[in-house]
């Protein structure tokens, strides 16, 4: 669910007081000549303790709580998500329950023609046009038994144990000679599966992986749906390129952590990663410069400290990930972790 979406559409069908309502705020006034709504919280009785801007980022203040840690701009998914005590997918998810929309609703599809061309010069204009995928969607669980319960040696032999394999769904399809990899949203539903080559010398001719069902990759976190109890409770996300980093760090007992499926992050999952209120940490491969890592971080709202880890010490040999050894991994998480911003 893209929230920035999500916020415009709300804001263009009227639908605040309708929400604060359904989380229990009470005695809600809008004040036109200033624009803002203010409200108490559900158990307090200050009148003005929320305030909550008629403007489309729907930034919302509360004077008498702390909604987030950390001095991030807050808005009013961040007062669903405080009032209700819930992590942000369920939040987003009892929103659309209120308003009437589905949890994948395609934003698009409620523009005009003739705004679609202003959409898209906006966009243009924000780089956003990078990230323009087909809408993420459900799709059948039946597809996954199509492909073998396959557990494997390959996977194995890189520190994913067999475990971990069967956590995470792997399998095998004797059709493309590839195991299987099911990709799955942060509310758990299967929109997406990724295969890899059989053998672990891929042939020219070859991709290493492929999508055997497509899903949009810049609107996932890969593992969310798995590693959000761990990454609240340890308060900490370690955020990885590749979908093999998150099943090697669950393997070795590391399982507060996401991929975003590249080390190009795109604006839908910067947003995700700063909703999940912890301590970032990017875990990039090797061959990954120092200026490309502080590139990143620039794009994340201002008062979020991102941290990453840098082998100054030449721990890793060229091109590896940092969760490729495990001894590898525990140094590195030991002694090269590095505050960016």
């Amino acid at each position: 669910m893209d929230t920035r979406e999500l916020k415009r559409y709300i804001y263009d069908n009227k639908y605040v007081e309708q929400i604060l309502n359904s989380i229990g705020c009470h005695h809600i006034q809008y004040h036109a000549g200033g624009g803002y709504w203010t409200a108490c919280n559900p158990d307090g009785d200050n009148k003005h303790a929320i305030i909550l801007y008629d403007s489309e980022p729907l930034i919302c203040l509360n004077k008498t709580r702390q909604m987030v840690k950390g001095s991030r701009t807050t808005d009013i998914i961040d007062l669903v998500c405080f009032t209700k005590e819930l992590a942000f997918p369920q939040a987003l998810k009892l929103i659309c329950a209120e308003i009437g929309i589905s949890y994948y609703h395609d934003f698009d599809e409620d523009i005009p023609e003739s705004f679609k061309f202003l959409q898209m010069v906006e966009d243009m204009s924000t780089n956003l046009e990078m990230e323009k995928e087909q809408p993420l969607k459900p799709i059948s669980e039946t597809i996954l038994s199509y492909y073998q319960p396959f557990v494997n040696d390959l996977f194995y032999e890189d520190h994913i144990t067999y475990m971990t394999q069967k956590d995470f769904e792997i399998g095998f399809d004797p059709e493309t000679n590839r195991y299987t990899i099911p990709i799955r949203s942060e509310i758990g539903d299967l929109v997406g599966v990724k295969g890899r080559y059989f053998y672990r010398e891929v042939p020219s001719n070859e991709n290493k992986y492929v999508y055997l069902e497509p899903c949009s990759k810049s609107k996932i976190l890969y593992g969310l749906n798995k590693t959000m109890p761990y990454i609240k409770n340890r308060n900490i996300v370690y955020v990885t390129e590749a979908e093999k980093a998150v099943l090697q760090l669950w393997s070795y007992g590391y399982r507060n952590c996401v991929s975003t499926g590249g080390k190009t992050l795109s604006q839908y999952q910067i947003d995700m990663i700063v909703r999940l209120g912890v301590k970032i940490v990017l875990c990039f491969d090797k061959d990954v410069e120092r200026k490309e890592i502080e590139d990143i971080s620039e794009r994340f709202p201002d008062g979020i400290p991102i941290y990453y880890i840098y082998d100054e010490d030449n721990i890793l040999d060229n091109k590896e990930s940092p969760s490729d050894n495990p001894d590898k991994w525990e140094r590195l998480v030991q002694n090269n972790i590095y505050k960016i911003r």
